[in-house]
C-alpha cells in the first residue's frame, strides 16, 4: 500500500511529482499541509531520500511543529533528521554553524522589538535627538523596510531623499551599535545569510549540495530576502517545491511580495504546476460566492474551488441600520443557534477589518453574558491608548487620582523623567498632597531642574485647560479635546507605522463610542461615563473552556476555520479601506482579504454591513462594500435589521449642535486622513470660498480657502486682519 493512497488525484500528482521546480497552487481548505507532508514522506520512504537532505521552510513555529508531527506519523523517527522550521530559525541555525567562516561571534544575540527600541534610543542619545521630534518606531520601521529591500546603510543613504538622510545616519549608527553588542535583529537573520552566501560561495555550495530538496510553505507570503535565499539554496539541484495560494496573499504591509508566486514559472520555465481545487472545508454555496468575488482580481493564476460536500444554506447578506444594530444582530444570531443546540459558542467567529471594530461586539457580548476571546489583540478598553485617554478623563474628574496622573504625565513624552517625578512625589508626600496639588507649587519642589519644572508646568496648564472645558464641552467634544490637545494623535501620526495607524483607529473608535453614549444617555456626565467604563473593563475574565466566541481581524483568521462565520463591516472605505480606494493593486489585496474571510466558513456564512456607523465622533452614513455586489444574488438571502421607522432613503445623519467652546479655546482636527464617509456637514453655498460667515467667538469673516470634506473639512477664514484655520465640525458657523 502506497503512502499516497489516502490522497485525491490532484494531491497525489503533487506529492509524487518528479524532481525539478514544482508549484502547487493550493486553494483554501484543499489540504496543502497534507500534500506537503506526504511529499516529504514519499521522498523518504519511496524515493529513498535521506531525511537530512530535505529542507522545509514555513512561517510560524506552530506550522513547523504541526508539519513535523504529521511527518513523524508517516515515517517514524527518521523525521527527526529533517531540517524543518521557520525561515528565521533556519537562518539562525546556519549563522551559528557558520559563524567562524562568516566572521561572526557564534554566541551573537538576537534582538527583539524591545531590544531594537533600546538600541535606537542609545543612538538617539548619542545624536542628542529628542523623541518628541523623532519617534524610535518611525526610525525602526524605516530601517526594517531598507533591510527587507536588501539595502545596507550606504546604499540606503545613496537613495535617500531629503527627509530620509537623517534616518540614513541613524541606520549606520544602529548597525554599528548592533555589531558592538554582537547582535542581530530579526531582519538581519534573513539578509545576513543571503549576503554571506554571496560572499562565501564555498559555504553556499556546501548547503546547496546538502539540501537536495527544498520545500517552502505559504510561498505567497515570502519577501525579497526569503525569495533570494530560496533561489540560492535551490540553484544546484533545482528541486524546489513551493506551496501557496496567490488568492490568499494578504501581507503586503509586512513586505510579502505576491510577484514571487505569480512569477515562479518565469523564474523556472520548466516548472510543473499542480492546482489543488477540491475543498474539504466549506459548503458549495460558500465556495461559489468566494469564487465569484476573487474572480474580479486580475493579478492571479486562476483556479476554481469545488467540493463533493453539500450545497449548504445560502450566504446571508445582512443590512443593518447602524454598527450597534450589526453587533446586536450577530450576538442574537449566535445566541439563537446556541439555544437551539445547532452550534456552540466555540463554533462562531466574528471577523472584521480592523481591531478598532471589536468595541460594539465586545459590549453586546458582555451585555448578553456570552464568553468570547479576542485573537491577536487585547480587549478594546484594555488597549494602551484607550487606557491612556481614559486616564486623562479620570484625572479631570478626580484630581487626587495619582495613578492616572503618573500614567499620563509623560504620555506623550514631555521630557519628564523618572527622577523628576520621584522628586515631585516625595514633595507631595511630605506635604500630604496629591500630585495634582503639588503641581501648583513647583517652585517649592527641591532639586527640580528648570527643564523639568517647565515641562511639569506645561502639563499642569494642559490639565487645567481641559478641566475648565469639562463644564463647556459635551462628552465626545471633551474626548476629542484630550486626544488633540494632549498631542496623543500627533504622536501616533508622527510614528507613521501600521501599528500607530491601528492605534489612531482605536482612538477614533473611542470618540465614536463617546458620541453614541452621549446620544443614548443625554443626562449623563463624565463621571457616570467613567463609572460605567470602569465596571465594564474590570469585569472578571470569562472562564474560557473552549466554548467561547472568537473575535479577530481578517488578517488574523488566515489558516483557521469555523462552522459559523460573520464577516462584518462590509462598507466602502472600511472594507475596502479608504487608502485602497483608487489603487487597483490595493483593492485586489483587499479583495483577497475578503476571500480569505469568506473561506474560513465551513457551514454558515454571514456578510454584514451598516448603513450608519459611529466614527470620528459622529453617526455617519455609509455605503455597502463593492465586494457585496460581486456575490451572485442567487447564492444569497438578503436580511434587514432596521429600527422601526428608519427610512433607508434618508440615511444622512447630521449630529446635533455642539456646546460652545470656552473663551480662548479652539480645537481643530489635525489628522489629514480622509474618513471615507459621506459628508455629515451639508455642503451649502455659504461654505464656499468667498462667502461670508459668522463665528460665535471671532464674529464676521470671509472664507479664503477650503480643504477636506465632511467631518474633516477645514476652512481658512479672514477675520479683519487675522486669518484662522478652523475645523467646520466644531466651529458653529452661520451665514453672515
Amino acid at each position: 500500500m502506497s503512502i499516497l493512497d489516502a490522497l485525491n488525484p490532484a494531491q497525489r500528482r503533487a506529492a509524487e511529482a518528479p524532481g525539478g521546480p514544482l508549484l502547487i497552487l493550493a486553494g483554501a481548505g484543499s489540504g496543502k499541509t497534507r500534500v506537503l507532508t506526504h511529499r516529504i514522506a514519499f521522498l523518504i520512504k519511496e524515493v529513498g531520500m535521506p531525511p537530512w537532505r530535505i529542507l522545509a521552510a514555513t512561517f510560524t513555529n506552530k506550522a513547523a511543529g504541526e508539519m513535523r508531527e504529521r511527518i513523524e506519523q508517516l515515517v517514524g523517527p527518521a523525521a527527526t533528521e529533517l531540517w524543518i522550521g521557520t525561515f528565521h530559525s533556519i537562518c539562525a541555525r546556519i549563522l551559528r554553524r557558520q559563524a567562524e567562516g562568516f566572521g561572526l561571534d557564534p554566541n551573537f544575540s538576537i534582538y527583539d522589538e524591545d531590544d531594537r527600541r533600546a538600541t535606537i534610543r542609545r543612538v538617539f542619545n548619542a545624536h542628542q535627538i529628542d523623541e518628541r521630534d523623532l519617534s524610535p518606531r518611525t526610525v525602526i520601521s524605516q530601517i526594517s523596510r531598507a533591510k527587507n529591500a536588501m539595502l545596507d546603510p550606504l546604499e540606503f543613504a545613496h537613495q535617500a531623499n531629503e527627509h530620509q538622510r537623517r534616518i540614513a545616519e541613524l541606520y549606520a549608527d544602529y548597525e554599528r551599535e548592533l555589531r558592538r553588542n554582537q547582535a542581530l535583529d530579526f531582519d538581519d537573520l534573513l539578509i545576513e545569510v543571503v549576503r554571506q552566501f554571496e560572499r562565501h560561495s564555498d559555504i553556499l555550495q556546501t548547503y546547496q549540495e546538502r539540501f537536495e530538496h527544498l520545500l517552502v510553505d505559504e510561498y505567497q507570503d515570502t519577501n525579497r530576502p526569503q525569495y533570494l535565499l530560496c533561489r540560492q539554496l535551490a540553484a544546484h539541484h533545482r528541486n524546489i517545491c513551493v506551496v501557496g495560494d496567490d488568492d490568499q496573499s494578504i501581507y503586503q504591509f509586512r513586505g510579502a511580495d505576491i510577484r514571487n508566486i505569480l512569477d515562479f514559472e518565469r523564474d523556472y520555465p520548466d516548472a510543473r504546476l499542480v492546482r489543488l481545487e477540491q475543498n474539504y472545508r466549506s459548503t458549495g454555496r460558500i465556495l461559489a460566492a468566494a469564487n465569484a468575488v476573487i474572480s474580479h482580481n486580475q493579478g492571479r493564476k486562476g483556479k476554481e474551488l469545488w467540493t463533493n460536500g453539500p450545497e449548504g444554506d445560502p450566504v446571508a447578506v445582512v443590512e443593518c441600520d447602524s454598527d450597534r444594530r450589526e453587533a446586536r444582530h450577530v450576538v442574537d444570531t449566535i445566541r439563537r443557534y446556541d439555544r437551539l443546540g445547532r452550534y456552540g459558542l466555540g463554533d462562531a467567529a466574528v471577523l472584521y477589518r480592523t481591531n478598532a471594530q471589536s468595541r460594539p461586539f465586545e459590549e453586546e457580548l458582555q451585555r448578553a453574558g456570552l464568553s468570547y476571546v479576542i485573537v491577536g489583540g487585547i480587549r478594546f478598553y484594555d488597549r494602551r491608548e484607550i487606557r491612556d485617554v481614559l486616564s486623562y478623563l479620570r484625572l479631570l474628574v478626580n484630581p487626587a487620582d495619582d495613578i492616572a496622573l503618573r500614567r499620563i504625565v509623560n504620555t506623550p513624552r514631555r521630557g519628564i523623567g523618572d527622577t523628576s517625578l520621584a522628586r515631585l512625589q516625595a514633595f507631595a508626600q511630605a506635604k500630604g498632597w496629591s500630585l495634582s496639588t503639588a503641581l501648583e507649587h513647583l517652585d517649592d519642589v527641591p532639586n527640580l531642574s528648570g527643564r523639568a519644572q517647565k515641562s511639569l508646568a506645561a502639563f499642569a496648564d494642559l490639565i487645567g485647560e481641559l478641566t475648565t472645558a469639562t463644564d463647556e464641552l459635551s462628552l465626545p467634544e471633551l474626548g476629542f479635546a484630550v486626544v488633540e490637545k494632549s498631542g496623543y494623535r500627533a504622536m501616533l501620526t508622527a510614528e507613521n507605522t501600521p501599528e500607530a495607524e491601528a492605534r489612531v483607529q482605536n482612538l477614533d473608535q473611542l470618540l465614536a463610542e463617546m458620541t453614541e453614549y452621549a446620544d443614548e444617555n443625554p443626562d449623563s456626565t463624565l463621571a457616570t461615563y467613567l463609572e460605567e467604563k470602569s465596571l465594564l473593563t474590570s469585569a472578571d475574565e470569562s472562564d474560557n473552556d473552549g466554548n467561547a466566541i472568537t473575535l479577530m481581524t481578517l488578517h488574523g483568521a488566515k489558516g483557521l476555520e469555523f462552522p459559523l462565520v460573520f464577516v462584518c463591516g462590509l462598507e466602502e472605505n472600511l472594507f475596502p479601506t479608504a487608502r485602497a480606494v483608487g489603487d487597483p493593486q490595493a483593492i485586489e489585496e483587499e479583495r483577497r482579504l475578503c476571500y480569505v474571510g469568506m473561506t474560513r466558513a465551513q457551514e454558515q456564512l454571514s456578510l454584514t454591513y451598516a448603513l450608519r456607523r459611529y466614527a470620528y465622533g459622529s453617526l455617519l452614513a455609509t455605503e455597502p462594500s463593492r465586494f457585496l455586489s460581486e456575490v451572485p444574488a442567487e447564492l444569497t438571502t438578503q436580511n434587514y435589521e432596521l429600527d422601526r421607522g428608519f427610512d433607508r432613503s434618508r440615511q444622512r445623519v447630521v449630529p446635533p449642535p455642539r456646546k460652545k467652546a470656552p473663551q480662548g479655546v479652539h480645537y481643530e482636527w489635525d489628522s489629514e486622513q480622509s474618513s471615507g464617509f459621506d459628508e455629515f456637514v451639508a455642503q451649502d453655498d455659504f461654505l464656499a470660498v468667498g462667502q461670508w460667515v459668522r463665528h460665535p467667538q471671532w464674529g464676521r469673516g470671509q472664507i479664503v480657502s477650503r480643504e477636506g470634506h465632511g467631518e474633516k473639512m477645514k476652512l481658512s477664514i479672514r477675520f479683519g486682519t487675522r486669518t484662522k484655520r478652523i475645523a467646520v465640525a466644531y466651529a458653529q458657523l452661520e451665514p453672515a
